[in-house]
């Protein structure tokens, strides 16, 4: 039952990455660029669902129903926000 994680970021992570790829366009890009911007979004949303994943069955099961599932969010949101921070850090210029 870990899908309700991915159901609860999904929207979120549709507008981040929307928001990161309306920022990379508004710049001149070189080919290079344009693999690298790929890449990273595609890292970004492999990074959420599996830490997504993950963090529901590494939850404790002693915390109630309700926490591993908020856990899978919690987890899963840093990790869209950490992957996506650092692409756009580490994006060349």
């Amino acid at each position: 039952m870990s899908l309700v994680g991915v159901l609860l970021l999904a929207p979120l992570l549709a507008v981040l990455v929307g928001i990161y790829q309306f920022a990379a366009t508004r710049t001149p890009r070189s080919a290079a660029l344009l693999g690298y911007d790929r890449v990273a979004l595609t890292l970004a949303v492999a990074a959420t669902l599996i830490v997504t994943v993950a963090a529901y069955h590494l939850a404790p099961a002693a915390r109630g129903p309700i926490w591993p599932h908020v856990y899978s969010a919690l987890g899963g949101f840093f990790a869209m926000l950490l992957t996506l921070g650092l692409a756009w850090w580490r994006r060349p210029s």
